[in-house]
């Protein structure tokens, strides 16, 4: 497999793409199930950073386009060439991002905290997530329907996933220990269900893609194989999570909120590594 300049920049682009759009639209998701439980400053402190990831989000979409472009020239020249840009956005690639683009306006009335525009942020929250799925490999399975809509289902489980750990990140630092217990019981009770459904998602996704035999074999295959190791890490932090640590900061004992911290960041560090190794397969390389 030869990667050029391109690539590599391409990589990096999609891979803060997603972490900036579905963290987005997760952390909009945290705010409404642990409204309560959250103090205003908090609050506050979550809204701005969706509201930066937000326009994080908005920035790679427009500069990913700029990237394909130049991609399609082989010089930097063509990153500002209209014509080329047009092309881009003429096949799946313009839809998803207009799509995105539509989604992240809507998830911007989350920076309110008026109750009434919850429900319309949280749609802009699902279709900002769930616009990866107008482009990608299982456009190429016929028919796709039925993998489009596992796919979306995945992308949204992801995003509720991911997104929580930042807010989570930030009840943490508070100090407030019998608030950091009933945050993480509360996401460990809905993670439950998400955590089978975004399994179910990706692995019937897998099997329409790959065979078993495959997942050793080829560029594709071995670049999957390192992304389910590393999705295998974070759920076993998950478990150790909701099993472990939780029922230890519920009965408020000493260094439970400490080692729930560590155990946040290694979820954090291992889910960026799971992006980047998507965005790479996705960029790269296709199913044989």
């Amino acid at each position: 497999m030869e990667i050029s300049g391109w690539d590599i920049a391409g990589v990096f682009a999609k891979a803060a793409m997603y972490a900036a759009t579905l963290v987005a639209a997760g952390a909009i998701f945290f705010l409404v199930y642990c409204q309560t439980l959250l103090r205003e400053g908090q609050r506050t402190v979550i809204r701005r950073l969706i509201g930066i990831l937000i326009g994080v989000a908005a920035l790679l979409s427009v500069c990913r386009i700029a990237l394909l472009s130049g991609s399609m020239s082989g010089d930097v020249a063509g990153m500002f060439d209209g014509s080329l840009a047009r092309m881009v956005l003429g096949a799946g690639e313009g839809r998803a991002t207009g799509a995105r683009i539509i989604g992240l306006c809507l998830a911007l009335l989350a920076l309110s905290p008026k109750t009434v525009l919850r429900g319309p942020a949280v749609l802009g929250g699902i279709i900002a997530a769930t616009s990866f799925a107008w482009i990608g490999h299982v456009h190429a399975l016929t028919p796709n329907f039925a993998p489009s809509l596992l796919l979306c289902l995945h992308l949204l489980c992801g995003a509720f996933w991911l997104g929580a750990l930042p807010p989570l990140w930030v009840i943490v630092i508070g100090g407030n220990e019998p608030q950091i217990a009933a945050a993480a019981a509360r996401f460990g009770k809905l993670a439950l269900r998400v955590v089978a459904l975004l399994l179910a998602a990706g692995v019937s996704l897998l099997l329409m893609l790959l065979s078993p035999a495959q997942l050793l074999t080829g560029d594709y295959g071995r670049l999957m194989s390192i992304k389910l190791l590393a999705v295998i890490a974070i759920l076993g932090l998950a478990a150790w999570n909701k099993l472990h640590l939780t029922p230890r900061l519920l009965r408020r004992e000493k260094r439970a909120a400490v080692l729930f911290r560590r155990s946040l960041a290694a979820e954090i560090t291992v889910g960026a590594f799971i992006l980047m190794i998507t965005a790479a397969f996705t960029t790269l390389t296709g199913p044989p």
